[in-house]
């Protein structure tokens, strides 16, 4: 049986995906509140503390759900239907609990001891220095798009480590009160994630609060050990990371064709039906199409990649790729369907009364993501398709 099946006392993480749902009316009243903020409003963060959906992923040694990315994608999606940023910070507070269930135990309950409902922010672009000392490494540096940083307690950090027999890249578990936050955030979409750059100095992080990249993209960090009942803990982490911010950006798309479609059903312009002209029923079908394929392939390889890692299937960097492959070209499907909604809409989606204008700027902002870059990412898995040797690592 390659299913995932809770232990007793584990909690369904279904109800996560309602009472996402729940929320969407409020989110789009607070909308404007989190874009002019430029992070979200604390009663949005009240929100998803009481619902407990940055839990989602959470081991449930620390009383999370344990649960896996079907889930956790789809409340994502239903989170996106209220509010772009909300969404993201969701994805990432949430995703982060993942990779801090990576850790030590020691870590672990350094994070969740105290306050189970303890997050964090992230920037995993390596940066900055870390030095080897005796019982860890000294971080030094300055990174960006420390995305929910405001409302986190913690935050992980990538850097290159020194000093030790080779170079290794590293993830590094700061406490904020070790950080200073720059209020450097101020762009055109996705305004509310308060995605700003973060600084330390001379921060010494022991050992058992760093994990290796090598290790989380292998499936074979302290957290397999840690965690040995739970498949998502040995899954290599390109495997399923990248559908964090993709679902994000598929819920997006699957608001903009809804949002289209109430507002154009009874829409008149220049005396006609706008409903009834054939180029905005192509421009619905296609960005529809659009859409719901997005939500396919992230649910299809979600999905694969479960059963995989449930049945220890040999990972090969095949698997990475094609997973990779699949996010971004979900992410590049789901901006295509919102600019064609943008484009049928006309000059009334460019007023900021519009849902269409927002949803546009978060889209445009969500899709500049590195990680989802179909350049970047869809080069790995022609190489692997065409047998040429391709290294998880670099993935």
């Amino acid at each position: 049986m390659n299913e995932f099946v809770k232990p007793p006392g584990v909690r369904d993480a279904e109800i996560l995906i309602e009472r996402a749902r729940s929320l969407v009316p409020v989110l789009r009243e607070r909308s404007a509140s989190a874009n002019a903020g430029r992070r979200l409003p604390k009663e949005t963060i009240a929100d998803f503390q009481r619902l407990e959906l940055a839990r989602c992923l959470q081991p449930a040694m620390f009383g999370g759900f344990g649960s896996d990315y079907r889930v956790f994608s789809k409340m994502l999606r239903a989170l996106a239907q209220g509010c772009g940023s909300s969404a993201w910070v969701a994805a990432v507070h949430g995703e982060h609990n993942w990779v801090v269930g990576n850790l030590s135990e020691a870590a672990q309950r350094d994070v969740w001891g105290d306050n189970p409902h303890a997050v964090a922010s992230a920037s995993f672009a390596p940066s900055g220095s870390a030095e080897a000392v005796v019982g860890g490494h000294r971080l030094s540096g300055r990174w960006g798009f420390a995305s929910g940083c405001d409302h986190a307690q913690w935050v992980l950090l990538g850097s290159v480590a020194k000093g030790g027999a080779a170079p290794d890249s590293r993830m590094f578990l700061v406490p904020m009160s070790e950080v200073e936050i720059i209020d450097d955030w101020h762009v055109m979409g996705l305004c509310g994630t308060g995605s700003k750059s973060v600084a330390i100095k001379d921060v010494v992080v022991p050992s058992t609060h760093s994990v290796s990249l090598h290790d989380l993209k292998h499936g074979v960090a302290p957290g397999a050990a840690v965690h040995p009942g739970n498949p998502l803990y040995r899954t290599p982490r390109n495997m399923l990371a990248l559908f964090s911010l993709s679902s994000v950006i598929v819920g997006l798309a699957e608001r903009a064709v809804t949002e289209f479609v109430e507002f154009t059903r009874d829409r008149r312009s220049r005396g006609l039906r706008v409903a009834d002209l054939e180029a905005v029923q192509l421009k619905v079908a296609e960005a529809a199409a659009q859409a719901e394929t997005a939500a396919l392939v992230g649910e299809h390889t979600i999905a694969r990649n479960i059963e995989l890692i449930g049945a220890r299937h040999e990972i090969k960097a095949e698997h990475v790729a094609w997973s990779r492959r699949n996010a971004a070209y979900s992410a590049q499907l789901a901006h295509s369907a919102v600019k064609l909604i943008f484009e049928a809409a006309g000059g009334t989606a460019l007023y900021t009364a519009s849902p269409l204008e927002g949803i546009f700027r978060d889209m445009t902002a969500a899709a500049a993501h590195l990680s989802l870059s179909w350049h970047r990412a869809a080069p790995f898995y022609g190489q692997s398709r065409l047998g040429l040797p391709v290294d998880i690592d670099a993935i």
